[in-house]
């Protein structure tokens, strides 16, 4: 699997997983647990190998927003180590569950700046993450 195959599958079972283990909360089995951290752990150790993200800000994005690319994803990195290392760890539930949220809702707040991307500059930001059979629709 390709660097960019493996950062496209993380993305959609990274948030699949997610989703899964807010709606379950602290009930949720161990093997959906020990899942969501190895894949998290296995992507922040290719995001640290190959540099950060796998997409450049583009020539389209210019001024403050080019460096706040690359940082938005440092703090995504941040968050979902945290997110995993409170899911696999004894930490209480509540701090659990609120890891979980911000990395949900930087996931989402991360979504929606590329969504704005792809539609304000017309510069393909969704092509990159979205698999090769929707970019017909895209």
């Amino acid at each position: 699997m390709t660097r960019r195959g493996f950062v496209i599958f993380a993305h959609w079972a990274t948030g699949f997983l997610l989703a899964v283990l807010l709606i379950e909360g602290p009930s949720a089995s161990v093997w959906l647990t020990a899942g969501f951290a190895a894949l998290s752990g296995l992507w922040i150790t290719i995001y640290a190998l190959g540099r950060g993200p796998l997409g450049k800000p583009g020539l389209k994005l210019t001024g403050v927003l080019r460096p706040v690319h690359r940082l938005q994803h440092h703090i995504l990195c941040f968050a979902m180590a945290a997110a995993s290392v409170a899911s696999i760890t004894a930490l209480e539930d509540n701090i659990t569950g609120r890891a979980m949220a911000v990395l949900l809702l930087l996931g989402l707040l991360h979504g929606i700046i590329h969504l704005w991307r792809h539609t304000a500059f017309f510069d393909g930001a969704l092509h990159t993450i979205m698999p090769k059979f929707l970019h017909g629709i895209l």
